[in-house]
This record gives C-alpha cells, sequence and structure tokens, in this order.
C-alpha cells in the first residue's frame, strides 16, 4: 500500500531584506517517516521550519498542503492547531514550574476546573505522566525542572509537543546539549514515534546522525533545494557534495607540534565543586584538548582558571618574557581569549552589529586619544578584514548578529578573539552548531594560528574532531584529571581508560 502524502511544501520562498532565504523549494513529507533537513548555516534550513511553525510568513505563490488541504500558518498558534510542533535546539523549559507544568503549558485553559480559576492538578499530573509514558520516560511529575538534566528537559519538551496533539515534529539540532547515552535515548523516542504514524523532520550537521536516524534526506544550498534522496541511495560523500557543491576533505593535524616553552603551567586548580586539583602544561603553539562525558568539569575548569568561578586552591604561571611567572588570574586574562560553549548566552551582543562585536575584545585600540571616543571608521575597517579571514557570511559589518545563521555567529566570535591576538585562546566546543564547511573553516584557522605560535586549549564532545586537532589530551571524569594521551596513541579506547578506571574506582 501507497504510502501517504499528508505535507507537501510548494514553491517555499522567503525574502529578507537584501538576501533570498529561500528560492522555490519543493518537497513532500510522508506519514511515519523521518525527513532530514540539511545545509550548510545560512542555507534556508530554519527558515523554513519557521515557516512551517507559523513565525514567518513565506512570500507570495508559496504553498503548504496538509492532508490534501491548503493551509495559512499565519502564527505559531494556527501551526500548533495544524498538529505542527517545534522541538528547538535551545530546550524550552519553565525552570520554575514542576515537569506536569511544564508538559502542560500551551493549554492551561484546558484544565481549569470548571465555574473555578484553579486547575485541576490531580488530572493535569495523570496526563503529564501518561504522555511521559509513551516516551518510556518516567520522571516523577512533581519535580521541580530546574533539577533535570538537559536530556530529561528534552523529554518534557517533546512530550509538551505530544500535548499539543502534534503529528508532524520539528527537532531542530535536538542533541547539541545532549550526552550520547541521552542521545541514544533521543533516537529511540524518534523510532517509536515514526512507528505511530508521525512526520518528523530533523535538522543536524552532524551528519553521522542523519545516516543513523533519517529515512530520506532534502539537501537546500543557499536557499535552493540541491538534493532529495533515501538515505540508503547515498552516501556522506554525496551527501556533502549535495549541501556544499564539492567534496570537502576533513580539517586535520598532519603532525604534532615539536615540544616548543612552556606558556601556561597550571597547578593544582581547585574550583568550590569542580576542578578537583588538576594540574598541566601547555606548550607555545599547542593545540591541547581536554576531553571527558558530559558534566565531567571540562567547562568548570576554563571557568576556574579565568576568574568566573571561584578558584579555592591553585597557582598559575604564565611565560612573558622568556621563563613561567606566578600571574593572578585578573592579570592572566589579559593574555587570552575565551569562546564560551553558550554563544547566545555569553558570546556574542545578539542586538549589536558584526563590527562592534568583532572589536568588543578590544576597544581601546579603537579609542581616540585623550577622549575616549571611538573611532567607527577604523572599527568597521578592522572588522571587515576579520571578516574576511574567518569567511564570515553577512551583507556587509553593519548587519545585526542575531540576523546571522549561528556558523556565522560562531565565526563573529572567532573574528572578535583573532583581534585581540591573545598568547592562549581557550575554545569550548568551537564548532558545535556549525555546519560541515565552516567546522573545516574553523578547523584550519587553528591550525594556521598555533603554527604562527598562539595556544589553543579545546574543549569537544566530538571524539573525532578532538582527534583530528589536538596535539595532545588530558582527559577529566568527576572534576579529576584521569588521563593524558599523545597524538600517536590517539584513539577512543586510550580516551575512555581513565573514564572507565575512575568509574570502577567511585564504584568501589
Amino acid at each position: 500500500m501507497e504510502k501517504k502524502l499528508p505535507l507537501q511544501l510548494n514553491n517555499i520562498s522567503m525574502t529578507f531584506p537584501g538576501v533570498k532565504a529561500l528560492s522555490n523549494v519543493t518537497f513532500s513529507a510522508n506519514q511515519g517517516e523521518v525527513l532530514g533537513l540539511v545545509g550548510v548555516n545560512g542555507a534556508g534550513k530554519s527558515t523554513m521550519m519557521n515557516i512551517l511553525g507559523g513565525l514567518l510568513q513565506p512570500d507570495e505563490g508559496a504553498e503548504i498542503i496538509i492532508n490534501g488541504e491548503t493551509v495559512n500558518i499565519k502564527n505559531p498558534k494556527a501551526a500548533e492547531n495544524l498538529g505542527i510542533a517545534f522541538i528547538q535546539q535551545e530546550v524550552a523549559a519553565f525552570e520554575t514550574m514542576n515537569v506536569y507544568e511544564n508538559v502542560l503549558a500551551s493549554d492551561f485553559d484546558k484544565w481549569r476546573i470548571k465555574g473555578s480559576p484553579f486547575l485541576n492538578k490531580k488530572a493535569m499530573k495523570e496526563e503529564a505522566k501518561k504522555l511521559l509514558a509513551t516516551l518510556d520516560c518516567h520522571i516523577d511529575v512533581d519535580t521541580p525542572t530546574h533539577s533535570l538534566t538537559v536530556g530529561e528537559k528534552q523529554m518534557v519538551q517533546i512530550a509538551r509537543a505530544l500535548s499539543q496533539g502534534g503529528q508532524i515534529l520539528l527537532f531542530d539540532e535536538p542533541t547539541a546539549s545532549l550526552a550520547d547515552t541521552e542521545t541514544q535515548k533521543l533516537f529511540e523516542i524518534i523510532n517509536n514515534l515514526r512507528s505511530q504514524g508521525y512526520i518528523i523532520f530533523y535538522i543536524s550537521h552532524y551528519l553521522d546522525e542523519i545516516f543513523e536516524i533519517c529515512d530520506r534526506v532534502v539537501a537546500l544550498r543557499d536557499g535552493q533545494k540541491t538534493g532529495e534522496a533515501p538515505i540508503s541511495e547515498i552516501n556522506k560523500e554525496k551527501l556533502v557534495d549535495m549541501m556544499i557543491g564539492h567534496f570537502l576533505e576533513t580539517a586535520k593535524r598532519k603532525d604534532a607540534r615539536d615540544k616548543a616553552d612552556v606558556i601556561l603551567r597550571a597547578e593544582n586548580i581547585t574550583g568550590v565543586k569542580f576542578p578537583k586539583n588538576i594540574s598541566f602544561d601547555l606548550h607555545k603553539g599547542e593545540i591541547l584538548g581536554v576531553w571527558g562525558l558530559l558534566g565531567s568539569g571540562r567547562s568548570e575548569l576554563f571557568n576556574t582558571l579565568l576568574g568566573f568561578d571561584k578558584m579555592v586552591e591553585g597557582k598559575i604561571s604564565f611565560n612573558q618574557g622568556g621563563e613561567l611567572e606566578e600571574i593572578s588570574q585578573k592579570d592572566f586574562y589579559k593574555h587570552v581569549g575565551y569562546l564560551t560553549e553558550g554563544r547566545h548566552h555569553n558570546g556574542v551582543f545578539l542586538d549589536m552589529t558584526i563590527a562592534e562585536n568583532i572589536t568588543s575584545s578590544d576597544l581601546e585600540r579603537f579609542a581616540s586619544k585623550g577622549i575616549g571616543i571611538l573611532n567607527n571608521k577604523k572599527e568597521k575597517e578592522e572588522s571587515r578584514k576579520y571578516m574576511k579571514q574567518v569567511n564570515v557570511k553577512a551583507v556587509d559589518e553593519n548587519m545585526i548578529v542575531s540576523k546571522l545563521s549561528g556558523g556565522n555567529q560562531q565565526k563573529v566570535i572567532i573574528s572578535k578573539w583573532m583581534l585581540k591576538d591573545p598568547d592562549i585562546l581557550f575554545m569550548d566546543e568551537p564548532t558545535k552548531g556549525v555546519d560541515v564547511g565552516a567546522k573545516a573553516e574553523i578547523q584550519n584557522l587553528i591550525f594556521d594560528r598555533s603554527e604562527e605560535g598562539v595556544s589553543f586549549v579545546v574543549v569537544s564532545s566530538e571524539l573525532e574532531e578532538i582527534m583530528n586537532l589536538c596535539d595532545r589530551i588530558i582527559v577529566i571524569a568527576e572534576g579529576k584529571l584521569v588521563g593524558e594521551v599523545n597524538r600517536d596513541e590517539f584513539s577512543k579506547e586510550a580516551l575512555m581508560a581513565g573514564i572507565v578506571k575512575q568509574e570502577e574506582k567511585v564504584e568501589n
């Protein structure tokens, strides 16, 4: 029996000032399939999802057909009424509410006791339990949401989508903040939803995920559909070609750098919770990896070293003039850059221009002597130079950063720190949420700068990436340094060995 085609998108176009985000894109989605939507940052994927979710209105001539009827998705409520639900990359949770309140937050009026302003909490809890059970998730529905893990919050978000009666589910980078075990749990849920006949759109820059979970794939490039195929009929090289128009060789560190002078020595670094008594050296021009499972204390190590979290104990020595000397955190920060994991929270000024963001790391350079007024012309000239270096795709340096794709926002942050020209650049998930093309550009930029003598300390959850990038990797578990692996010994087994030993020690 032929599958139904309950969703058809015809001639979808979307024009922003100066940019054609989508141009006459047409494809369908089948009942009971996972459809991968892929493309580099700025290809039009999120614009397409925002049109389906009622957040954007397409240009004249576009047609959306659901179950044989042409529909007008004029706002998010209209999308919800049509059975469309959005599971976004940044987990949307009301932190001060309990789980059952979060699950049913889209329509509290439905649960009001007749003739009363009060909610029927007993009925709400039963419904929330039932929805979570369909996801094989058995969280106590009275639990405060702020105490859940990211993975558990993701389950609550999916349960909320199901509570809206959604039959078309839009997953936008759903594993970006999940641990491996949580990702596999999510895939089990998606497989279960597929078997129940849901239409699932799946956006991810992790191509391995596309091949693992999707039935079919649609590729976009520069706002146009460039390919469509069952996943069983293509390979990764073909998919990348559909996305960027040519085969892309993975950026890879050819040889570990010879050990140069030690530029940083961290001794017994201890925070309030994490890290715990961590010591390491960093050499000039070295790319040092910091790896561990989610929650191991990787980001806390950075925050403690740089003074954002309290350092209970420890000593930092820095090589400024030929030998290591102890340095305060305040003075150390003058010599470093820090690309944080959460770019939207503390990486960019979303409502400011590209130029203002790039020059924010060193405003003194652009201040007129004696009066402290910024030289805007000089700011724009310098920002254009760094935009070109890292290939930021934008109309010009005056564009507001919130209007950029995620990958281009990441490049703006990197441009900011390149302008400062630090001795050491700490990078927490430098390619998180960026496409394969942008990832290669960022990695090659790291290689080039390390050859010029800049030292890097890099956190990445991707094993392949951290082994490609780094000269040496230190392994962290439970806030402790549990291993160190040199480039010629890199393997998943070598990196996991220290973590396994730490887990066995905790169990005993």
